[in-house]
């Protein structure tokens, strides 16, 4: 499962790594639901299904993981660096545009060397085309096709979305069409991954296997604007939108206990989700805390600030590095004969 700031994907993959099914829906800032439909439907299509092992990545990580006993919680760029080698192992560069967040790994000796994320504003994303898209009265899909075929792309810049929504109106006044617009705004989003989150001098010194995935590249116009961009084609997976989900789930297969914990059909006809807010009185934060109480037993706390709502102990003890670093000298024994 990878749960996402505005989308939830999931999938289930077979002992070959083939896609056995999956889903990709817009989360509406409650991704549980919509994981309890996806394993209904799971179980219903496939009565007689085994799962060895599952994995939760994005956002909802935590939350997905404690609701539907999980087995493991993956990192988002470990998640999105093994699906990306399943399709390209030589893999140098992979770039993820989301809804909300632009990430992008630099890939060294068959491990991530660098890593570059979008910072607060997230006017270059998904979200900021669809918004667009709607304000024109377009579907995303329709939207995107007229961008593909335009002949002659607007310049809007790679601003911020309040000063590009004044060079939009501005190119329609001065008689632009809809798809000159669009595919303006696909330029947009590529030079700020590249010029804003990336800062490359050259685009072209990216990487000669680039690997392009995330929801924003499903759309062809933002997928040729960034190969004309970087002058080079770059491999997109069948499945880019669902890239995070894939490499949980190998990622799962991978590192598989004995025996899974994810909930079984008959508990999750019976799952319940109950939410309350209280307010903390452990210490002066007083946090506010949601804390999520699932059917199984299950909980999931977030607002906090410290581990004592969590019934945490204090990490401080456990990770002394003075104390740490008293046992390596300790630990040192004299060396004998002459040094060197």
């Amino acid at each position: 499962i990878d749960a996402g700031s505005t989308t939830v994907k999931a999938l289930a993959v077979n002992e070959n790594e083939e896609i056995v099914c999956s889903r990709y829906l817009p989360n509406s800032g409650n991704p549980v639901p919509l994981v309890r439909d996806f394993l209904s439907d799971l179980y219903e299509n496939y009565p007689n299904i085994k799962i060895r092992g599952a994995a939760s990545t994005g956002y909802g990580e935590e939350i997905i993981k404690a609701a539907f006993g999980m087995d493991l919680g993956v990192v988002e760029t470990i998640a999105h660096f093994t699906a990306a080698k399943k399709f390209r192992p030589q893999v140098d560069f992979i770039i993820d545009i989301g809804g909300q967040d632009i990430k992008c790994f630099k890939i060294k000796n068959g491990a991530i060397d660098n890593i570059f994320l979008n910072e607060a504003c997230s006017s270059g994303c998904g979200s900021f085309l669809q918004t667009f898209a709607g304000a024109l009265g377009y579907q995303m899909e329709d939207f995107a096709r007229q961008g593909l075929f335009a002949k002659d792309p607007v310049d809007l810049g790679s601003r911020c979305t309040v000063f590009m929504n004044s060079s939009v109106k501005q190119a329609q006044k001065d008689g632009a069409s809809l798809g000159s617009i669009s595919a303006g705004l696909s330029m947009s989003v590529v030079k700020n991954a590249l010029y804003k989150v990336i800062r490359v001098t050259d685009a072209k010194s990216l990487g000669r296997h680039i690997v392009v995935q995330g929801g924003t590249f499903l759309n062809d116009a933002v997928l040729r604007a960034f190969e004309k961009e970087i002058g080079q084609d770059v491999t997109r997976p069948s499945v880019a939108g669902l890239m995070g989900a894939y490499g949980a789930a190998l990622y799962a297969k991978e590192h598989r206990p004995q025996r899974s914990g994810i909930i079984s059909p008959q508990d999750l006809a019976g799952f319940t989700h109950q939410v309350k807010a209280v307010t903390c009185n452990g210490c002066p934060n007083h946090c506010r805390l949601t804390v999520n109480t699932f059917g199984g037993g299950g909980r999931y706390i977030a607002g906090n600030r410290c581990d004592k709502p969590l019934k945490k102990q204090s990490p401080a003890s456990e990770y002394n590095l003075y104390e740490y670093k008293k046992q390596l000298l300790a630990a040192y024994a004299p060396c004998e004969g002459p040094r060197g």
